[in-house]
């Protein structure tokens, strides 16, 4: 006689042949109460609300012109009380932004110690981060400098950490993970383990690299890089979503109510959703206008989303409230 088992953890229902049931009622009696077993035991995963569900991306809350010096704007970052902090692409100039009307409130300038003094220090950064009251930025070949916040018109000495990353990174995104005392470093290109061979003539092995871009981490606890990434984007999962093949982070920002992560794309103009292990969650496109090339991004503490845009004369900073507040 055939049985079918229904094991729930430690308990199970034993059902025998439908046919062996002497009335029609008690087989769906004990029918509905196997079904009902395994529901509880079972439950179908209930999904939590994605972060991006809770924003109109058709329908900014505002969008404000940043100065000349901001029109290669190329990074952001946001304070626990809530100010917002850019810096240009070529110079260690760290700008304070007001978010309604894009003024510049205050102005300081990295320096570092040399053999002759001290000097400003100009690099192709990418990247701002916040980390327990420091401030650090990030170049495209993966060098970091650490300083404390300046006063206006102020020079900051800065640290500078070599993380063993190359410009064949091209590393664009910064931010911080307070839940594991790490900053995120975002990358384009993926070339370790190719050959010269391999980048040069656009071997199989590269063009399926190029799909993934690695996100590295920062150890605060020993100010080392983790040699392996933390997590890797692959871009093919953000095309199945957006219809668009050519993500390419351009900036990286914490959901600090969650744990999260959003990873903003120059290319095609997407922002998109990963969890706390790099799993894709969602992915948007952004409107153009306002967005031309978003190179900035940041979530002030009332989850408020700020993305700035480097334009020809001046840059542009966008903003998004939550349609609930958390």
């Amino acid at each position: 006689m055939r049985i079918i088992l229904i094991t729930c953890f430690h308990d199970c229902i034993c059902l025998r042949e439908m046919a062996a049931m002497k009335t029609g009622r008690a087989a769906v009696q004990l029918l509905i109460a196997a079904v009902w077993a395994v529901a509880v035991c079972f439950p179908l995963p209930l999904t939590a609300q994605q972060v991006l569900d809770r924003y109109r991306f058709a329908d900014p809350e505002a969008t404000v012109e940043l100065p000349s010096s901001l029109r290669e704007v190329s990074g952001l970052a946001c304070t626990a009380d809530g100010r917002l902090f850019a810096h240009n692409d070529e110079e260690g100039t760290v700008f304070q932004i007001d978010t309604e009307t894009g003024e510049v409130r205050k102005t300081f300038f990295v320096v570092e110690q040399r053999w002759y003094g001290r000097d400003r220090v100009f690099a192709d950064f990418e990247g701002i981060a916040l980390a327990d009251g420091r401030f650090f930025l990030v170049t495209s070949s993966g060098t970091l400098y650490e300083f404390r916040e300046g006063a206006d018109g102020e020079e900051v000495l800065a640290v500078r950490y070599d993380t063993g990353l190359h410009e064949g990174y091209d590393v664009e995104g910064l931010c911080y993970d307070p839940g594991r005392q790490e900053l995120l470093l975002a990358c384009k290109q993926w070339p370790e383990g190719l050959s010269l061979k391999d980048l040069l003539t656009g071997a199989e092995r590269w063009k399926k690299r190029k799909k993934l871009k690695p996100v590295f981490a920062f150890s605060l606890s020993d100010r080392k890089l983790r040699e392996r990434p933390r997590f890797v984007i692959d871009t093919r999962h953000v095309k199945e979503r957006t219809g668009h093949k050519k993500f390419r982070p351009s900036a990286l920002a914490l959901v600090a109510a969650n744990g999260r992560f959003l990873a903003l794309s120059a290319s095609g103009s997407m922002l998109a959703e990963y969890s706390i292990d790099g799993v894709l969650l969602d992915a948007v496109l952004l409107s153009s206008p306002p967005h031309g090339q978003p190179e900035g991004l940041a979530m002030g503490p009332d989850g408020t989303i700020y993305i700035a845009d480097e334009g020809i004369l001046h840059g542009w900073l966008t903003r998004y409230c939550p349609l609930h507040r958390p």
